[in-house]
């Protein structure tokens, strides 16, 4: 996702991806106080192209993962939204699919995030971060109980599945 010659700068939260050096220390500073204005930028843009005959996948892509990085939990759910409309079009589903588990990890979301990493692991089962995700997901969803709750309920299910069937 570098930035050609002549494109719009790439969003905040895309260039702090991307200014990772090899130790994974970053290299150029950020500044959280700029997320504000960049956010207000980039929805000016997205809006103007939402309208426009020909809506830029790409644009929409980029304003969710600003709002992503957001602290504020509705703009948090509007990136969600807007990833959840470039995954159901089909629109870069791995990098889509990455964004969708960190904001529903940063929302709490544990069984969402699980399901998404889930998707991710099948398009590449190989691929690091989304197994590194996969154990961050687990980790934090037993650690708020979420994960026995979600063994309780499918166990649960399981049984009442037992049941119809054996009443059949």
């Amino acid at each position: 996702i570098l930035a050609q010659a002549g494109s719009a700068p790439l969003p905040l939260c895309s260039r702090l991806y991307l200014n990772w050096d090899c130790e994974g220390m970053a290299a150029a500073a950020w500044e959280p106080s700029q997320l504000p204005t960049e956010i207000q930028a980039m929805r000016k843009q997205y809006e103007e192209q939402e309208n426009s005959a020909t809506p830029s996948p790409r644009l929409q892509f980029e304003y969710a993962c600003l709002l992503i990085c957001s602290p504020s939990r509705a703009d948090i759910r509007q990136g969600e939204r807007l990833l959840d409309q470039l995954l159901e079009v089909g629109f870069n589903r791995t990098e889509v699919l990455h964004h969708l588990v960190l904001a529903h990890l940063k929302l709490g979301q544990y069984v969402r995030a699980k399901e998404h990493v889930d998707m991710w692991l099948c398009l590449q089962p190989r691929n690091g971060m989304a197994r590194m995700l996969h154990s961050v997901v687990l980790d934090r969803a037993s650690h708020d109980g979420l994960l026995g709750l979600f063994i309780l309920g499918t166990l649960g299910v399981g049984v009442a599945v037992t049941l119809l069937r054996r009443r059949r």
